[in-house]
């Protein structure tokens, strides 16, 4: 009985550890399995995201097939609306023609190679087809104008101007396009407009979100069960007005300064601060400003430094204006400042002052319009009284503006 006992138990042991073993190793070898099925979907699913967004990234991007004819520098007056395409249609030109040998003094992308120009909403980018190693990216942004060669046989050039990084001057490049540069032109005209429209959509929604139309109505209420005394807000459809921006035109021109004057009026105290600056600031000082014309303020700042204010000026103190006797790209205007002081602030316009006083005096002409807008009631003085402040102020406007027209005239007339 022992023997037996013992026997079957020594039987039964080494049964044991061979079945968990196996079943064990079986548990392991399906986990496995699983896992390796696992990852071999996770790294399909992983390289098919990247194919689909490589394809819709290829398929945003607009490509032209171009060869680098250089870049020359550009000055920074000629990239005016009036200036600006027949500056670039020149620099397309000499670097077409290479002209007076300047092709051997610039330089080219890809060493004049055939490459690959990408457009899409961030940036233009010129590309080697051959390794498609990215030559140079230039920002959306920053391309200040463009254009397309405008002479016969000039219809495949095309030329952009950016600022350089290095001497932050700036730079015309000049390309020459397998197809015609006016898709090229096309393309980037539509990507700036949808950047601008989705800029002003953004700006609008921020504006809709961050300043409010309505203005809450606070009632007192008596709480339900008699106690205390709430405030509800109740909406009873009343808008709150939002503040409407003033119509405002910017005009770019040279600033030669501020010279302080005797007198707020007169035409020989205007024409001696301008022959004064004139004379006295050489034109490499002058600073090249953008004028922003508004009805109630003539704000002087920086070319492309909107936040580098030089002047700031209230249409409401300004006393006179008028263009130069003798040169008619000059024109100034008087300021009467809170001491008691009156201040000529000379300008040099190309290629005549001329709309510049113009717009000056349409704003003048529209604050005092608002002016009597704000005051319908008859004054203390009776209508006498009314009429007194007008006739001064309608006046003081007449002599500007007859100062302004009567210096275009005697310059435009014949000796």
């Amino acid at each position: 009985m022992a023997s037996d006992s013992g026997s079957s138990s020594s039987a039964s042991i080494p049964s044991t550890p061979g079945s968990v073993g196996s079943s064990t190793e079986r548990h392991l070898a399906e986990f496995e399995g699983h896992a390796l099925q696992y990852a071999a979907k996770s790294l399909q699913s992983l390289s098919s995201r990247q194919a689909s967004q490589k394809e819709g990234s290829s398929e945003r991007c607009a490509r032209f097939s171009v060869r680098s004819l250089g870049w020359v520098r550009i000055a920074e007056e000629d990239l005016t609306p009036e200036r600006s395409s027949k500056a670039v249609n020149k620099c397309i030109v000499d670097l077409s023609l290479g002209r007076n040998d300047i092709n051997d003094a610039v330089g080219r992308w890809g060493d004049g190679k055939d490459l690959m120009m990408e457009l899409d909403h961030v940036s233009l980018r010129l590309v080697d087809p051959v390794d498609g190693v990215t030559l140079n990216s230039q920002p959306i942004h920053s391309i200040r104008v463009w254009g397309v060669g405008r002479d016969n046989g000039r219809e495949r050039d095309f030329a952009y101007v950016a600022r350089d990084r290095v001497t932050k001057l700036h730079m015309c490049h000049v390309f020459h396009c397998d197809t015609l540069a006016r898709h090229i032109a096309n393309t980037l005209r539509d990507i700036c407009k949808k950047i601008m429209l989705e800029r002003s959509l953004h700006q609008s929604a921020v504006a809709r979100l961050s300043r409010p139309t309505d203005l809450p109505n606070l009632d007192k209420v008596n709480h339900p069960n008699g106690e205390k005394l709430s405030f509800q807000n109740l909406y009873n459809n009343a808008r709150f007005p939002t503040p409407m921006e003033e119509p405002r035109k910017v005009m770019r021109c040279h600033y030669l300064g501020v010279q302080e004057v005797m007198r707020p009026t007169g035409r020989d105290i205007l024409n001696e601060a301008i022959q004064y600056l004139y004379y006295r600031i050489p034109p490499e000082k002058w600073k090249f400003v953008n004028v922003a014309i508004a009805p109630s303020t003539i704000t002087i700042t920086e070319h492309g430094n909107p936040d580098g204010i030089i002047e700031e000026c209230r249409v409401r103190f300004l006393s006179f204006m008028g263009i130069a006797v003798d040169n008619v790209k000059l024109c100034a205007f008087i300021m009467h400042t809170s001491q008691n002081k009156f201040l000529c602030h000379v300008f040099h316009s190309e290629p005549s002052a001329g709309p510049m006083c113009k717009t000056i005096e349409a704003a003048c002409k529209l604050r005092y319009q608002k002016c009597l807008d704000a005051h319908p009631q008859t004054p203390k003085g009776g209508l006498q009284g009314k009429f007194s402040l007008k006739r001064s102020l309608s006046s003081s406007i007449k002599q500007s503006i007859q100062c302004v027209w009567g210096s275009v005239t005697q310059l435009a007339s014949p000796k």
